[in-house]
């Protein structure tokens, strides 16, 4: 069975996957060692460690861009042997933009692999500008940007495809706190309203907190599962400003810390 004939929301399984960088120059160099999980449909999952111990390779993987050494990951059953429409991914870096292109150009890419109408890419298009606050710069140059701005084109491309799973590789790091805060709210509306399955990493504890309905920490290098929790904060009818405030989140972020400063560099 490929990707293409399973339809709607489904679990995603890693099954022993791992990974080891060759070099020709250079020793071996394991970044994964063997990751077995099992992600439900729906789940926000957050992943958080030490730079360097493979979380940007997980995510490389499960979004079909690297290949894994050992293991296999399933996706609704389906083996991932590469890129597919199901999956959305938004990089640390905005290098993925294409620099001839304009805002609005770069956001239609998806859409124009997957041949839709002209007017529903127009209507797309203008939504996610809208709703990462770019509107207005759809006719820019993606070299005139920002990197603020360059990142929240990257969200809006890949929310514009739609998929059923979103991979986002530290997404808000290039942001200023107050659009930072603001792309945490509206990807948590976006996560409620369109039941998307979020696999998230970052380097906030605050932010996996507040975001997360699952939270992952790798051990530094080679990365293992050391720590896997369910949270509810991000299910809470209140707004991200006021639960930063709430005692519970705020234990949670100082035990998520301490988890995570404890382990040896």
């Amino acid at each position: 069975m490929t990707e293409l004939q399973t339809h709607g929301s489904a679990d995603l399984v890693l099954d022993g996957v791992g990974h080891t960088y060759q070099s020709v120059s250079a020793p071996p160099v394991e970044a994964l060692a063997p990751v077995n999980l099992t992600i439900a449909a729906g789940q926000f999952v957050v992943i958080v460690g030490h730079s360097g111990c493979g979380k940007s390779t997980l995510l490389e993987i499960i979004a079909g861009l690297r290949p894994p050494s050992r293991g296999r990951v399933l996706l609704g059953g389906a083996e991932v042997v590469g890129p597919g429409r199901r999956r959305g991914m938004v990089f640390q870096q905005s290098t993925s933009l294409l620099p001839w292109r304009t805002v609005a150009g770069n956001v239609a890419l998806g859409l124009e692999l997957q041949h839709l109408p002209r007017a529903e890419r127009a209507a797309r298009i203008e939504r996610e500008l809208t709703r990462v606050g770019l509107t207005e710069f759809a006719q820019s140059k993606v070299y005139e940007l920002s990197g603020g701005m360059q990142q929240r084109t990257q969200i809006a491309r890949a929310l514009a495809a739609e998929p059923d799973l979103l991979l986002l590789d530290e997404p808000f790091s290039a942001l200023d706190t107050f659009t930072r805060e603001l792309m945490q709210e509206e990807l948590r509306t976006i996560w409620k309203s369109e039941a998307k399955t979020v696999i998230f990493v970052t380097h906030s504890v605050e932010e996996a907190t507040l975001l997360g309905t699952r939270v992952i920490l790798l051990s530094p290098r080679p990365g293992r599962v050391i720590y896997d929790h369910e949270i509810d904060f991000s299910r809470r009818d209140l707004p991200l400003s006021e639960l930063r405030a709430d005692p519970d989140v705020v234990a949670f972020v100082a035990e998520l810390r301490n988890r995570i400063g404890g382990e040896k560099l």
